[in-house]
């Protein structure tokens, strides 16, 4: 059984009703966070799951709303009694990395615990890289296009053999680029960030600021034969006015599309 959980799915400037945007894939034993931001520890505690529960943490890129709530994660391992025995590890590009040692020297100086010794591995920036985590989960990182200051990785998530077939995709922080088609081939579930609307906001069409639009996903699900489309990292602006986002994606790709909300939890196939 495969099983994302969407912690949040606003933008930078997060929605009254939701917090940055994050996940949580449940896969057999293993809980992959992708993305930490401000208000992680509580994201987590509203779907009942103890950071203790985390193995592994992807960080898609630097910018604050997908990595300030690492520094107060790593200090609930330090000090609570539930921890687990090491910390989880941690997936980057070394450029997030040095960020993330930053916020932790600012804000608490030198752990000596199980925070300070959570495995690392390196993921590249500027080509595709692998990751095997388990017999049967391959985790594949692709370069996004989003800043230059924050370069940004999307993640394709492949399960096999018992815990079925499934593929994954995200897309993180990303203006247009043909890199997605790849990222989400044949993806049983693309979750594709949609911060602005080429309807209501016709001068966003072609992408703004290193993001997309609802248009933009919906043509990058088609290109990729995605089955399902998630439009998420939507813009605080349009609150309330998701099904106007939907919609647009639907004019561009005949799968399902949905705007989920925190808290929403979808499995993929059973065993």
């Amino acid at each position: 059984m495969v099983e994302i959980i969407f912690l949040g799915v606003g933008a930078a400037i997060p929605m009254r009703n939701s917090a940055n945007t994050a996940y949580l894939i449940r896969i057999g034993n293993e809980r992959i966070l992708i993305d930490c931001g401000p208000a992680i520890l509580q994201q987590l505690d509203a779907v009942g799951v103890s950071p203790a529960e985390i193995t592994h943490i992807f960080f898609t890129h630097r910018h604050g709303d997908h990595v300030l709530g690492y520094p107060m994660l790593m200090l609930w391992y330090e000090i609570s009694a539930d921890a687990r025995q090491q910390a989880p590890t941690l997936i980057a590009s070394a450029q997030t990395f040095d960020a993330l040692d930053t916020l932790m020297r600012v804000s608490y100086g030198p752990m000596e615990g199980v925070a300070e010794s959570a495995p690392r591995i390196i993921a590249p920036q500027e080509r595709i890289g692998q990751t095997q985590i388990h017999p049967n989960i391959m985790l594949t990182t692709v370069p996004m296009t989003h800043s230059d200051f924050a370069p940004s990785l999307g993640l394709r998530i492949e399960t096999r053999h018992h815990f079925g077939d499934h593929v994954i995709a995200l897309t993180g922080d990303t203006g247009p680029n043909d890199h997605i088609a790849l990222l989400a081939r044949e993806a049983e579930l693309l979750v594709h960030e949609a911060t602005y609307s080429a309807t209501l906001n016709p001068e966003y069409a072609a992408g703004a600021y290193g993001h997309s639009t609802a248009q933009i996903a919906g043509r990058n699900a088609k290109a990729a034969g995605a089955k399902r489309l998630a439009l998420v990292h939507i813009d605080a602006m349009y609150e309330g006015q998701e099904r106007a986002l939907v919609e647009e994606a639907q004019r561009e790709f005949d799968g399902h599309v949905f705007a989920p909300v925190a808290g929403l939890s979808i499995v993929l196939g059973g065993a």
